[in-house]
């Protein structure tokens, strides 16, 4: 396991963690150190997060084999998968299930249960929210920050055994400059930036507002954690799929899930 699952572990136990780890207590609460626990929140987030996308992608009014289309892309990116160093014990995976479930119903009509939800997903990972509110383009949402606010207010981050060690403390202390260190000489790596997409691809024939945000947003993150596709994937990964099956004829959008779960080479996952 890698060094944010090792974190999540530590929360837990109890022991008191560095930022932001300190404001993503849920999991922790619920599933402890027992990975087997972990494991379960990990298989369960996939389901929930292919009936979020079905719901989500309809409330954009697609239809329902667009949808299913929609649905089967978007659990195919890799950097919804994760690397190993992430499986079970990582909050990416759960809380973009709870997102996208909250962000279908808002999209339906649900609203309050929409931002209830999105509320628990906020407690799995503080930006649930903003990228809720990018996706269904509604600045209301962004009212939910006041869950990880409040916890940042109530929770007090301490150095740990894990981000005491010298490259993650660097790391810890200049994120800037680490994200840098760690992305120089990629940003024009396609293999790395475009080809993990697969095909979804073709929503570049589809830009939009909404999308160009989203995805400018996402990619920021990048300037300030080492972590590439699955940052971007986990955050953008909905409103890319949705418009890359918009881009295409009804009758070929199958080209799209099909070119994300027939992986040609290993993609990049971290």
């Amino acid at each position: 396991m890698g060094p944010d699952a090792a974190r999540y572990l530590l929360a837990g136990r109890g022991v008191p963690v560095a930022k932001p780890f300190h404001l993503r207590w849920l999991l922790p609460a619920i599933c402890g150190d027992v990975v087997k626990r972990w494991w379960i929140v990990w298989w369960g987030s996939w389901p929930l997060l292919f009936v979020g996308m079905l719901l989500f992608a309809q409330g954009n009014h697609l239809s329902t084999v667009e949808a299913f289309a929609a649905a089967v892309a978007l659990v195919a990116l890799p950097g919804v998968l994760g690397p190993q160093v992430v499986r079970p014990v990582g909050v990416d995976l759960p809380a973009m299930a709870l997102t996208v479930i909250a962000a279908g119903l808002f999209e339906q009509g649900y609203w309050i249960p929409a931002l209830i939800v999105v509320g628990v997903a906020s407690m799995i990972k503080e930006t649930a929210p903003i990228w809720m509110a990018l996706w269904v383009w509604n600045p209301v949402v962004l009212g939910m920050l006041i869950i990880p606010l409040t916890t940042a207010l109530l929770i007090k981050p301490q150095m740990d055994e894990v981000t005491r060690q010298p490259h993650l403390k660097f790391v810890h202390d200049h994120p800037v400059k680490s994200a840098l260190a760690a992305h120089m000489g990629k940003w024009r790596n396609a293999q790395l930036w475009v080809e993990p997409w697969g095909g979804m691809v073709v929503a570049v024939g589809n830009l939009n507002l909404r999308l160009m945000v989203t995805l400018l947003l996402a990619h920021a993150q990048t300037l300030v954690a080492t972590d590439t596709v699955r940052l971007v994937q986990t955050a953008a990964g909905p409103v890319v799929a949705i418009a890359a099956v918009q881009a295409l004829p009804v009758q070929w959008v199958w080209i799209v899930p099909l070119v994300c779960v027939m992986w040609w080479r290993k993609p990049e996952m971290v």
